[in-house]
């Protein structure tokens, strides 16, 4: 049998072992019913494999390590999420089973089984109305779920269990219908899972059927339940009226001792407060009056001291005033007399500075001659030596040229191309591979080349030099005589071709 087909079959037995077990198999055969409605995703299916593996073995703490590792990748992920709910569960962590179906709710709200989930495991604990609430949050999501809707019924039925006992322990001999206890005190899940749209197969009208079967049981828990508590409510209505009677005429003579106390207190209460007040007042009067005697000497003493102040700071400023008159008279003498002095020694340094000048001038023109007879000197030894250099160049240059062209004479390809510049500015853009290679063919391939330069004119500016000549070109295949330029760059001690190209 496939492995799928064993799970699916593991489930629905799971039905007759929740009716003879506590309410821990309930909650985990109807968690298991949920997990199977929604397979994992293709990305985990590996490792959602791997971990149903070890939850059926009963390693749970190995399996929520795992869930943890796989979540830290893959936070969001729903169905690892609703897995380590169910582990938790298992490993009777409630508390923290309950916070990751909570936080399910809030991140995915359209999905059903985490507020099944939820519901069941608040009904293991109890707490009946938060299950109720819950399983409705599933209805409303999806109104066919047929695991939430049996499970609905159930706590309707288990709450009905509720007030049955509690009628037990108010009257015994209540007449109240005995509920059928094996099936209100559990709550069964789902064995065959929720019916979901969006993701069920199975056909049509069984899962109709499965939904009438669980809306029909339901209903009767409803039912039932409303009818426990119409009969709980007459007979506590009863007793609770003679109680109420009771309760109301004690509660009329303890309220008329009390409030004649508290009128007897009040006016006590009335009579210390006037007399308390009546205190304040006096001493209030009397501390105000203290304080604006304390306030008048106080105002009396800062005037006598400010006037005080006033007259010494007066004083001192008219003293200060004639001690600064005194001392700018001093110093505007003191300056008149350096001025006259630094005057005289301004005239004496003029007319030394004069003299100097003077000297200076006719000193500046000598110099100026002779370094103007060296310039010259110089400008014409560079001039010379430019000369010479230009000469030495154009002589290299020519060299240059002739060489080329006698190593294509001579079909000399490796000679030949070794007179072009590393950065030579091939046709077209070709390649310099390319170029050599198209050049080395159209060499060899003549039977005899012979080629000849004249006029060749040399301009020379820095490290480039352009040589404008005339060249006859003669194969056993082509004669052609024709001007062309070439520019060659100085690179070491070489003069090579960067460009090449027609005319003159």
């Amino acid at each position: 049998m496939p492995p799928e087909s064993q799970e699916q079959t593991s489930i629905h037995g799971l039905r007759g072992l929740i009716n003879r077990t506590a309410h821990k198999t309930a909650l985990l055969s109807s968690l298991v019913a949920a997990l199977f409605v929604a397979p994992a995703a293709p990305v985990h299916a590996s490792e959602m494999s791997d971990i149903n593996k070890l939850m059926r073995s009963g390693q749970y703490a190995e399996a929520l390590t795992k869930t943890d590792a796989i979540l830290a990748k893959h936070p969001r992920d729903a169905q690892l999420r609703f897995t380590k709910g169910l582990i938790l569960a298992e490993q009777n962590r409630s508390a923290e089973a309950i916070a990751v179906f909570t936080k399910l709710t809030e991140d995915f709200p359209d999905l059903p089984e985490p507020y099944n989930n939820l519901a069941v495991l608040y009904a293991s604990e109890g707490q009946y109305d938060k299950a109720r609430a819950s399983l409705d949050m599933a209805m409303r999501t999806n109104p066919t779920y047929a695991t939430a809707l049996e499970n609905l019924g159930d706590v309707y039925a288990k709450l009905a269990s509720q007030a049955y006992d509690k009628a037990l322990q108010i009257d015994p001999a209540n007449n109240v219908p005995q509920p059928k206890l094996t099936l209100l005190r559990s709550l069964n899940g789902n064995a065959t899972g929720g019916t979901v749209p969006r993701l069920a197969s199975a056909a049509p009208g069984q899962a109709a059927q499965a939904q009438r079967d669980a809306k029909a049981k339901a209903d009767a828990a409803a039912a039932e339940q409303q009818e426990r508590t119409r009969a709980l409510a007459a007979e506590k209505a009863s007793q609770q009226a003679a109680a109420d009677k009771a309760a109301a005429e004690k509660t009329a003579i303890a309220k008329a001792s009390a409030d004649k106390a508290a009128s007897e207190k009040a006016a006590a209460d009335k009579a210390a407060a006037d007399k308390a007040a009546a205190e304040k007042a006096a001493a209030d009067r009397a501390a105000a009056e203290k304080a604006a005697a304390e306030k008048a000497a106080t105002e009396k003493a800062a005037a006598d001291k400010a006037r005080a102040e006033k007259a010494a700071a007066d004083k001192a400023a008219a003293d200060q005033k004639q001690k600064e008159l005194l001392a700018q008279k001093e110093k505007d003498k003191a300056e008149r007399l350096e001025k006259e002095k630094a005057d005289k020694a301004a005239r004496a340094e003029k007319e030394k500075e004069k003299e100097k000048a003077a000297q200076a001038e006719k000193l500046a023109a000598a110099e100026k001659a002779a370094q103007a007879k060296a310039a010259a000197d110089k400008a014409k030894a560079d001039k010379a030596k430019a000369d010479a250099a230009s000469d030495q160049d154009k002589n290299a240059v020519l060299a240059a040229l002739n060489s080329w062209a006698r190593d294509w004479s001579e079909k000399d390809v490796r000679g030949y191309l070794g007179h072009y510049a590393s950065d030579f500015e091939t046709p077209k853009g070709a390649s310099r591979k390319e170029w050599a290679e198209e050049r080395r063919a159209r060499i060899e391939d003549k039977g005899h080349i012979t080629v000849k330069v004249s006029n060749a004119q040399i301009s020379i500016k820095g490290n480039i030099a352009t040589v404008r000549y005339r060249q006859i070109y003669n194969s056993n295949r082509l004669t052609v005589d024709s001007r062309k330029t070439l520019v060659f760059v100085k690179q070491g001690n070489r003069w090579l071709i960067k460009q090449e190209r027609s005319g003159g």
